[in-house]
């Protein structure tokens, strides 16, 4: 595992840590709305927490105006092996 792929997995800790401490601070009923951000920012944790940086790679493919290249490339390959 690389430096930096161990950074996104700390952030994605931290982003879990954080979550958990929002939807603790959300006891009242007042507060749903922060309880549900606490949620969210947990699950984005938990994302990073598990994926690392191809979590980040992968939303800033999508992003991209090339995002329907990877599935050109595996129709390409899909037709090579298809023809043989």
């Amino acid at each position: 595992m690389t430096q930096r792929d161990l950074l996104w997995r700390a952030a994605g800790a931290a982003l879990v840590g954080i979550g958990y401490a929002l939807t603790r601070v959300a006891t009242n009923a007042a507060a749903d709305l922060i309880g549900i951000v606490g949620l969210l920012v947990a699950a984005a944790g938990l994302l990073l927490l598990l994926a690392g940086k191809k979590a980040a790679l992968a939303l800033r493919v999508e992003r991209s105006r090339h995002r329907e290249l990877p599935g050109a490339i595996r129709a390409s390959r899909r037709a090579r092996r298809d023809q043989r």
